[in-house]
């Protein structure tokens, strides 16, 4: 059977186990107002399908130009995943972003995919400690915030959360100069992201990325909230950096790309 889900209901069955459904949760908390959301269950459990609209997402409407849903999928077992596909649009362009390999199948069965990327996250339930000379604030001052915008991290969208506490900066600053910084964010609940990890030009092969890192996952860690660590698959610097500070992957978020067969022959 299936089932349209109400937006709350979804949101609270996904943050019963917040770290491995963190992807997802991102996703209806950032753009309410663009997915639909649909659940099938059965013996095998249960499953939900997320659709997001990608005009709401600059990352995706970047990345995937034709596509026009973004359709993440947390499923139970792979013939969920298959009844799944019956709500996802036919004709137009689609991103499928999926957690489990198990689950490619069953949507190829209906949609012919091109592989595109995946994303790995990170996690940690270790214990750290903070690297000495890096700060720990809420207001890391503009040569960090400049530091973090050449990265792609506009100040506009950080600053919000540094205010409201959702958020904090490391920084490892000598002699009034910004060596290399990162920020942590407040994901979903206990969830939050390290990310923005950027190392001067003039201070790179240091180690002060890792330094960084570790001071923001040492801080996490006593505040008692779960680190996640995003990397793209092919950023082997950034994947050597987690593993280096001791993080393990817990999920791995693959694209497939759809594109109907009216676009393409166009093309």
């Amino acid at each position: 059977m299936s089932a349209p889900m109400a937006f709350q209901d979804v949101v609270d069955q996904l943050a019963r186990e917040p770290l491995p459904n963190i992807v997802l949760l991102k996703q209806l908390l950032a753009y309410p107002e663009h997915v639909t959301v649909h659940q099938v269950f059965g013996p095998e459990g249960t499953a939900v399908l997320i659709a997001l609209e990608t005009s709401a997402s600059p990352y995706d409407r970047q990345a995937y130009p034709k596509a026009a849903i973004a359709a993440f999928v947390s499923s139970d077992h792979p013939s969920l995943t298959a009844s799944l596909m019956t709500k996802v649009p036919r004709g137009v362009g689609i991103v499928f972003k999926l957690s489990k390999e198990t689950d490619l199948e069953p949507v190829e069965a209906h949609f012919p995919v091109a592989r595109r990327t995946a994303f790995v996250s990170f996690t940690s339930a270790g214990d750290f400690e903070p690297a000495a000379g890096v700060q720990v604030t809420s207001a890391p001052g503009d040569l960090a915030f400049r530091l973090f915008e050449t990265q792609g991290h506009d100040r506009g969208w950080l600053e919000p959360f540094l205010r409201s506490g959702k958020a904090f900066a490391c920084v490892a600053e000598r002699d009034g100069e910004i060596q290399a910084a990162c920020f942590a964010f407040e994901n979903h609940g206990p969830v939050w992201e390290v990310g923005g990890v950027v190392t001067a030009r003039a201070h790179r092969r240091k180690g002060l990325g890792a330094r960084v890192v570790r001071t923001a996952l040492a801080e996490l860690g006593g505040r008692r909230l779960a680190p996640r660590y995003q990397v793209e698959e092919h950023n082997t610097a950034s994947i050597a950096l987690a593993r280096s500070v001791g993080l393990v992957p817990f999920v791995t978020i693959t694209h497939y790309a759809h594109e109907p067969a009216s676009a393409s022959s166009q093309s």
